[in-house]
């Protein structure tokens, strides 16, 4: 514990300096993680290949996994602003202690759920309900709680302008678990459950970690503050913002939850196969495009009247490029990307094929998400984000009943095509809504157009 201080206070200290210097570490320290999540992958492929275990593993891991998008997502997008507001008036935080209470029993609950849930999340994934499956969905069932840790200490970081630090304590659960399968491997302990197991521990390394540091900075003096939380009016404020960004945040969840569940109709494998391309899609934003959204972000809320109109064309187009550029270079380097990274051991040449079909759906889709992020964002920033909202939620709803007529008469790659065309469509109306003329009554603020997605 006292090593990770020690380094997240040299991050502390980083941050300090200029903003080129504050980017390339931030680029910096996210390639870190997302390399080790390669090399994870890769270990994977080369030592488990693609199988019925692989299928269960990579399945149900999508459970903690979306539990965690939705912490590090719209969870964080409500509660920094509400910290770092009431953090500027008093050190501790009234609603801190019950937050905590609340969702260390959520996270208990949700593990207990995914557990007694088993038997039909093995349908679902159309996996038998052999011993290993059923000590995978075990081990994987305790990630609930150390995420939410991870999810509010990453906030505090944020909301206290410890960027890196927040970078550093998401992304290094990743690093972590791929440290223990190598380690696993090294001992000549690696089987079947090492899978679930580097994935929980790391999170729960981390998630004690932060769970630690929270209460160091908000100490729970008193039960009762979970049973009069709800009376608090910053509390429930809090609550509203949540609830507005978890609408879209949800029916993502819902889309990706599906698009997992009409892959495993179509044979063994599958699965396994669209978590390697989807990895590899990917890159490209968790690389670039996510940075340059959020830089983009700031940029507009921090400048004023029509400047903000013209300043969103040009990143717009600068992203755009760039998203465009790396997607086809990767399309174009597709096979010696996929021999590099996965084609070890196990792994040959018809796996190779599958996950190369489904690679070029995935850039497609991580480019018009990409895009879409951005026009969300400005939609927000000009209070008619909930515009954004039900258009996303419309083309998830029209994938996936589009996805219901084609299973089993397609291949594959055209159950990502269906919300590639889907959210375009989104995008293109989304695009003109930021486009169009700047309203007079703009507001330069995310949070106005959160409250009113709530009400």
């Amino acid at each position: 514990m006292s090593f990770f201080s020690t380094q997240f206070s040299r991050l502390r200290l980083r941050e300090r300096s200029g903003p080129l210097t504050l980017i390339g570490l931030t680029l910096a320290v996210g390639g870190i993680f997302k390399l080790s999540a390669f090399a994870r992958e890769a270990f994977i492929a080369g030592k488990f290949g693609l199988s019925s275990v692989t299928d269960a593993y990579f399945g149900l891991q999508q459970l903690p996994l979306t539990f965690a998008t939705f912490m590090f997502g719209a969870f964080a997008l409500a509660f920094t602003p509400a910290y770092a507001e009431a953090h500027k008036r008093e050190r501790g935080i009234e609603w801190m202690p019950g937050l905590l209470t609340i969702g260390c029993l959520a996270g208990f609950i949700l593990s207990a759920a995914m557990m007694f849930a088993g038997p039909v999340l093995f349908q679902l994934i159309h996996s038998e309900g052999t011993p290993d499956i059923w000590s995978t969905l075990e081990i994987l069932s305790a990630c609930f709680m150390p995420i939410f840790c991870i999810g509010v200490w990453a906030g505090i970081c944020t909301a206290r302008g410890h960027n890196l630090a927040a970078l550093t304590v998401v992304g290094l659960p990743y690093l972590l678990m791929a440290l223990t399968l190598f380690g696993l491997h090294f001992l000549g302990k690696l089987d079947n459950l090492s899978l679930p197991f580097s994935m929980s521990a790391g999170f729960v390394a981390v998630g004690l970690y932060s769970l630690i540091r929270t209460l160091l900075v908000q100490p729970i003096v008193s039960l009762s503050f979970p049973l009069a939380i709800w009376k608090i009016q910053e509390f429930r404020s809090f609550l509203r913002q949540l609830s507005a960004a978890t609408i879209e945040n949800g029916g993502f969840a819902a889309n990706q939850l599906l698009m997992i569940y009409f892959l495993s109709r179509s044979g063994v494998g599958i699965i396994s196969g669209n978590n390697c391309a989807m990895r590899i899609g990917m890159l490209s934003y968790s690389v670039l495009a996510m940075p340059l959204t959020q830089l983009v972000q700031a940029r507009l809320c921090a400048t004023e009247g029509r400047g903000r109109h013209s300043m969103f064309r040009r990143w717009f187009l600068m992203v755009a490029g760039i998203s465009v550029a790396f997607a086809i270079g990767i399309f174009l380097c597709r096979f010696p990307i996929i021999r590099a990274v996965y084609m070890h051991g196990r792994f040959q040449d018809v796996e190779l094929r599958l996950v190369a079909s489904l690679l070029p759906a995935w850039l497609a889709y991580v480019t018009i998400m990409s895009l879409n992020q951005l026009a969300a964002r400005y939609l927000f920033i000009r209070s008619i984000g909930p515009v954004y909202v039900r258009r996303q939620l419309y083309a998830y709803a029209a994938a996936n009943l589009v996805r219901l007529a084609i299973v089993g008469h397609f291949d594959a790659s055209w159950i990502i095509w269906c919300s590639v065309v889907a959210e375009a469509c989104a995008m293109l109306a989304n695009l003109l809504n930021c486009l169009s003329a700047q309203a007079p009554n703009d507001v330069p603020t995310p949070l106005a157009a959160a409250n009113e997605v709530a009400g």
